[in-house]
């Protein structure tokens, strides 16, 4: 490739990063975002031959080129790893608040069955929750919509049906105990899965998430990446550092993103 058309592949990748700069300047959004593009843009020789390949696959192709960036930024924004420990660390808390919750609710219906009993059986009392929509109506306090649409409706249900018709209590938060103890913790979208699957946390995660969402905006996804595009293994290496910014002691090369690419053939293979 002659020297002109080398920098026009360049230009060519580098205006889309400072389009989408200007926007976010014009509508005053997105500030990370331009801090991100300004340090890609300060690394044009790094970036180089990265851009080439992807000017020559993707430059005709409608709107595909401007899409890879937006995927690469979005996955930079999202899947860095230090928003991947924090999605790890996530998945781990609401997998333990469930375990939480499920104990917790069984000692709560406990007590209420418990409670329910000495009424029942002693010569005292006390002003408690009876109806489950007493509830439900206490707990919609403030809330305007319920009462100008569903409180009157819901009041007519209560008187017109007694209490046999309708789930104590007690057995309502025994519910929501089996409810969590039952629930299992699975990432929103393909990205946050690939992001967080591995046991041991690496560069590999964002590998992944990033061809996660490269996958998710191809044509057969109605989206731009053309299905057959991939990128180099030097190439995704050299966006992998100049994208998140790594240091010098966490470069990666070629050699492993290839390694990488390999595991997950082997993977799916098997």
């Amino acid at each position: 490739m002659d020297v002109r058309a080398r920098a026009i592949s360049i230009d060519a990748c580098e205006n889309v990063l400072r389009e989408d700069y200007q926007y976010n300047v014009e509508h005053e959004i997105w500030p990370s975002i331009n801090r991100w593009i300004e340090g890609m843009l300060g690394r044009t020789t790094e970036l180089a031959d990265t851009y080439v390949e992807l000017h020559g696959a993707l430059a005709e192709e409608p709107r595909a080129l401007k899409s890879f960036f937006d995927v690469l930024a979005s996955a930079v924004y999202s899947w860095s790893p230090e928003k991947i420990k924090e999605a790890r660390e996530d998945r781990e808390e609401l997998t333990e608040l469930n375990v939480r919750i499920a104990k917790a609710s069984e000692l709560l219906s406990e007590l209420l069955a418990r409670r329910t009993e000495v009424k029942e059986m002693s010569s005292f009392s006390c002003d408690t929750y009876y109806h489950i929509m007493d509830v439900v109506e206490d707990a919609s306090e403030g809330n305007g919509l319920f009462r100008s649409h569903v409180k009157k409706k819901l009041a007519s249900l209560t008187f017109q049906y007694d209490l046999k018709y309708w789930p104590s209590i007690t057995k309502v938060v025994a519910q929501i105990g089996v409810n969590a103890a039952n629930a299992v913790t699975v990432a929103d979208d393909s990205p946050a899965s690939a992001a967080t699957e591995a046991r041991r946390p690496g560069l590999s995660d964002f590998l992944k998430a990033f061809e996660a969402e490269l996958d998710m905006n191809r044509v057969t996804n109605i989206g731009f990446i053309p299905d057959h595009f991939s990128l180099s293994d030097s190439s995704m290496a050299s966006l992998v550092n100049c994208g998140l910014g790594l240091g010098i002691d966490d470069l990666i090369d070629a050699s492993f993103v290839k390694r990488y690419r390999q595991r997950e053939r082997d993977r799916s293979r098997s």
